[in-house]
């Protein structure tokens, strides 16, 4: 199994309780027998000021330079190859510490804390750089204090993942629209509860009270795709951690996942990464397993 690190398994002064910590990225004290690859209970923002190396986030690896912000999310499997020849800034937080002086909407509208799959990294130019290196001092000088405030490191860290949510905007235009971007928000968080058991649009539709129509065309104007592929997309992503980290057969993955016609989930799997899940689990358990 893949064991799932919480942020006071990295020792640190330099935080709030176990929800906010920020340390250089070469000071972190790391779990004793830290396993690789591995999944956080919170989100952690690495950026990367020296050196270079490969991020593997859900079996996808991205090829991490200098100047580079990572975004890691809850419940990620991810690996860093030879992290330790790096050096950078550790920012670890949950969302209970942002909910507990902002609303769940203006969390919401955080888009890129669950866009990681997608969109895991931003390059930051000298611009950007300024930009977010004014609000993390300030942090780290609350955080140096004998007695340090939550509230005023909480509004800075708030602050910091605006500025990161505008840079993202511009890398990547954003939807505009608040409403939608909750809509999207809240559907995000529904299928994270129910996709193994509701693959009906319609469930969706009703819990968020508006038409399957609507949430669809919602869906689609914020991220480029329908919500029917939403919920499919995130039902494949537990099948490939499935595929490499469990010994079910392929089959009781497929009725785990909710896929109730076993040749659709491998016709489904297949088109989308180009192996069956049988050819997948043997590549992935060549390249992470038999190491």
């Amino acid at each position: 199994m893949i064991p799932t690190y919480k942020i006071e398994d990295f020792p640190s002064i330099k935080a709030i309780e176990n929800l906010f910590k920020l340390e250089r990225f070469e000071e972190l004290c790391w779990p004793k027998n830290l396993e690789w690859p591995h999944k956080h209970n919170f989100y952690q923002l690495i950026w990367l000021t020296e050196g270079a190396f490969t991020h593997t986030i859900d079996y996808h690896d991205i090829a991490v330079q200098t100047d580079t912000l990572l975004i890691t999310s809850p419940g990620q499997i991810h690996l860093l190859n030879s992290p330790e020849k790096v050096k950078g800034y550790s920012i670890s937080f949950t969302e209970q510490f942002l909910l507990a002086h902002h609303t769940q909407e203006s969390v919401f509208e955080l888009t890129f804390l669950d866009e990681s799959l997608a969109t895991p990294y931003l390059c930051l130019d000298e611009n950007a750089r300024k930009e977010l290196k004014a609000i993390i001092d300030p942090i780290i000088e609350e955080l140096n204090r004998g007695q340090k405030a939550p509230i005023i490191i909480n509004a800075l860290l708030f602050a910091l993942l605006n500025r990161i949510q505008r840079l993202m905007a511009k890398a990547k235009p954003a939807v505009t629209d608040s409403f939608q971007v909750v809509v999207y928000k809240k559907f995000k968080k529904l299928v994270e509860q129910y996709y193994k058991e509701e693959s009906d649009l319609a469930f969706y539709a009703g819990r968020l009270s508006i038409s399957s129509n609507y949430l669809n065309k919602i869906i689609k104007n914020v991220t480029g795709k329908t919500a029917g592929l939403m919920i499919r997309g995130r039902g494949l992503i537990e099948a490939k951690r499935m595929l490499v980290y469990c010994n079910l057969s392929i089959g009781e993955i497929s009725d785990l996942l909710g896929f109730k016609d076993f040749s659709y989930f491998s016709r489904h799997f297949k088109k989308q990464e180009g192996f069956t899940p049988a050819g997948y689990r043997k590549l992935m358990h060549k390249k992470y397993i038999s190491k």
